[in-house]
């Protein structure tokens, strides 16, 4: 039974990420998403008995695939120097390929209610204390993170100048000197 309701979540969540995909933020609807899905709107409510509680469930998936991507890279790198620092870099290269729309979805949302964004605000303070704590130059560390971020940012934003090459040589840049700093 807990298995079928998290196939059921894990089902209307996709189907939440593919309207905001293609129809934009501000056009995100329970009845939207219950058509996508195929489920009545009292089968959505059941599992999300509101949008912001939708909201929540998008943003907390994003969330937990970011972070197990980031435990996978380290894991691969148990041992290493700045093994958080360069798992972070990766999982953020890596995480840019979501569409935008998803996260600009949650970012709407969360202009209205900045408390959804607390998961997020969370999972930034761990790795803010776990790469200062790693780091021989925790300054370093952290602007590299920073700008990965600002990256991954302007592509959420849709404000990035630069080509999907260009943002792949950055990150790249970003991954060496991170593997250089000692």
């Amino acid at each position: 039974m807990a298995q079928l309701r998290s196939n059921s979540r894990d089902n209307i969540l996709d189907a939440a990420q593919r309207v905001a995909e293609r129809e934009g933020a501000g056009h995100l609807t329970l009845d939207k998403v219950a058509c996508e899905c195929g489920l009545s709107k009292g089968g959505l409510l059941y599992n999300y008995p509101n949008k912001e509680a939708l909201l929540r469930g998008m943003l907390a998936r994003l969330v937990e695939q970011f972070k197990s991507i980031t435990a996978t890279e380290e894991r691969a790198m148990t041992g290493e120097p700045n093994a958080h620092l360069r798992a972070t870099l990766r999982a953020v290269a890596g995480h840019q390929m979501v569409d935008p729309g998803i996260y600009m979805c949650i970012l709407t949302a969360s202009a209205e209610n900045p408390e959804l964004l607390e998961p997020l605000r969370t999972a930034f303070q761990e790795s803010y204390q776990r790469i200062s704590a790693e780091c021989t130059d925790p300054d370093m560390g952290l602007l590299l993170w920073a700008a990965a971020d600002g990256i991954w940012f302007h592509h959420i934003l849709g404000i990035s100048p630069y080509p999907q090459a260009e943002k792949t040589k950055l990150f790249q840049k970003l991954l060496q000197l991170s593997e250089e700093m000692s």
